[in-house]
């Protein structure tokens, strides 16, 4: 009998481990399907993030003037973006060389902003104004080159156009400025020094299968396993962007988004200063090389996404950008209160990307700039002289 109670009571004592394991797999279960449904939710509502791994990807080379320029006649994908690079290492169509009689061309130079990373040929601010300004005037002959490079800075565009300016004889440049061409990345916007940037944000990476072409890279590093994971599963690459933008805001925020909030904040400090008047040296490099070589030169300010998505009444941006440019005797194109009229404001830009338009907002890019150069007078057509001349008074003589 005493043999019977202890082996029952042995049974209850090990019931409750027995309950507490299937309690936990039951746990599991109900975490995966809830995760499960979850993703599933999610996938519904957001979209799938750029694939930064697809192949061909863009090449680029070292260059002694520039840093770095395209490998030219290549096609390669940014992001999701597939662009052709022609004969002169820019993008899309090869410019009509010499330029024909009575064209007028647009020459844009800028960064990744302007060249329309994540976007096709076809969907780049660039293409679109071209066929806005064709469409105005059918009786001139209009090109809008891409002179769009990523990664560049104002040091970098201007270079570049010293070194096409002669050759594609622009009517107008277009510089593309987005808030990061401030010489921010040696410095907080407080004054800390930070440890100084290579000036190639690049990984070398081999010309082809089996080979390895000196000087030749790839922008940006290829995903790592974490990054891969995170983008597979859609919960948790959204929930990990929205806790970068959650800390934005916050000291753990990098220097990069730091300079940001403090230009949308309108910070004072004497960096921020000090960047503005290297903005300005920069700038009045393009107007006197324009007035050297009979182009007029247009600041074209890229807006910030947060900007867009939110107000900030006391930014220090555009309005830094306008005051510059009319110290200087440059005009200047503001997209923002385009992009603000939007009512689907999120749309404009690539998904989970801080700074890159979409195609929408490249098109709502072009309207803006469009709207600003239409009644320049490079787009006036040229009167035709008399036949056989005449005087005053219309008499031949």
């Amino acid at each position: 009998m005493r043999e019977t109670m202890t082996n029952d009571a042995s049974r209850r004592r090990r019931r409750p481990s027995v309950g507490l394991g299937a309690r936990a797999t039951a746990a599991l279960v109900a975490i995966f399907i809830a995760f499960g449904l979850c993703e599933i939710g999610v996938r519904a509502l957001y979209p799938a993030p750029p694939e930064p791994a697809r192949e061909p990807q863009i090449v680029y080379q070292t260059d002694p003037a520039l840093g770095f320029v395209h490998v030219p006649n290549q096609v390669g994908f940014l992001d999701d973006g597939l662009a052709t690079i022609n004969a002169l290492g820019l993008r899309g169509d090869l410019p009509e060389d010499p330029k024909p009689d009575g064209a007028v061309r647009v020459l844009a130079v800028g960064d990744s902003t302007t060249f329309g990373w994540g976007v096709g040929d076809r969907e780049t601010y660039c293409a679109e104004l071209e066929r806005l300004l064709r469409h105005q005037f059918p009786e001139r002959r209009i090109e809008v080159v891409n002179g769009g490079v990523a990664a560049y800075d104002l040091k970098r565009d201007y270079k570049l156009l010293e070194r096409l300016a002669p050759r594609l004889k622009p009517d107008i440049v277009l510089v593309g400025l987005y808030w990061n061409d401030l010489p921010y990345e040696g410095v907080s916007p407080d004054g800390v020094r930070l440890a100084a940037s290579t000036g190639i944000p690049a990984a070398v990476v081999p010309a082809a299968a089996g080979t390895t072409s000196p000087g030749t890279f790839r922008l940006g590093n290829q995903p790592s396993k974490w990054n891969r994971l995170l983008r597979s599963s859609r919960v948790l690459y959204t929930l990990r962007h929205a806790w970068l933008s959650a800390i934005a805001p916050t000291s753990a925020a990098t220097n990069q988004v730091q300079w940001e909030m403090a230009l949308l904040d309108g910070t004072q400090s004497p960096a921020i200063e000090s960047a503005w008047a290297d903005v300005k040296a920069s700038l009045k490099q393009f107007r006197d090389l324009g007035a050297a070589q009979g182009f007029a030169v247009g600041v074209v300010t890229m807006p910030i996404r947060a900007q867009v998505e939110h107000e900030y009444p006391q930014a220090q941006y555009q309005t830094r950008v306008r005051a510059i440019a009319d110290a200087l005797g440059l005009f200047v194109v503001d997209p923002l209160p385009v992009f603000v009229q939007q009512l689907d404001r999120d749309q404009l830009f690539i998904p989970y990307d801080r700074i890159h338009f979409s195609a929408l907002g490249n098109a709502d890019l072009a309207d803006a700039v469009f709207e600003a150069i239409r009644t320049r007078p490079e787009f006036e057509v040229p009167e035709q002289p008399v036949a056989g001349g005449g005087g005053p008074d219309g008499e031949v003589r």
